[in-house]
């Protein structure tokens, strides 16, 4: 059962840009700590969840481009989330994993630049999904 999900997070390191039969894709590791109200109304750091982010078309280009010019960036994805478990060497493991409809640089804590293209890409829009 996959459901929608919308986060924000660093990527872990910069996604490598592949092509495949419909088009460039690639997988980001995007990690997210939420903060855990203690009963004192104080936060404390929780788990680092690593989520997998297949993107595809355009914006697999231009995430790939974002991350290799400014290194490890805050990402924002949303989109169709799946977790499975498997088992590892270690035990049982989860990976979550999500298929992005869409992929932005965040704003909070970093300075982007934002360069217009001139004709919006048909590719943008609906599901180019290469996987």
């Amino acid at each position: 059962m996959s459901s929608y999900i919308v986060r924000t997070g660093n990527l872990a390191a910069t996604p490598e840009l592949r092509h495949g039969e419909n088009g460039p894709y690639t997988f980001a590791r995007i990690l997210v700590s939420d903060g855990i109200r203690q009963e004192d109304g104080t936060y404390l750091d929780g788990p680092t969840i690593a989520y997998d982010v297949a993107v595809s078309g355009d914006k697999a280009v231009k995430l790939v481009d974002a991350a290799t010019e400014s290194g490890n960036i805050r990402i924002m994805f949303a989109g169709r989330y799946r977790i499975t478990q498997y088992q590892s060497e270690n035990g049982p493991r989860l990976q979550h994993r999500v298929n992005a409809d869409e992929i932005a640089v965040s704003l909070t804590g970093q300075t982007i630049r934002v360069i217009k293209t001139t004709t919006p890409d048909p590719a943008d829009y609906g599901d180019d999904t290469p996987f």
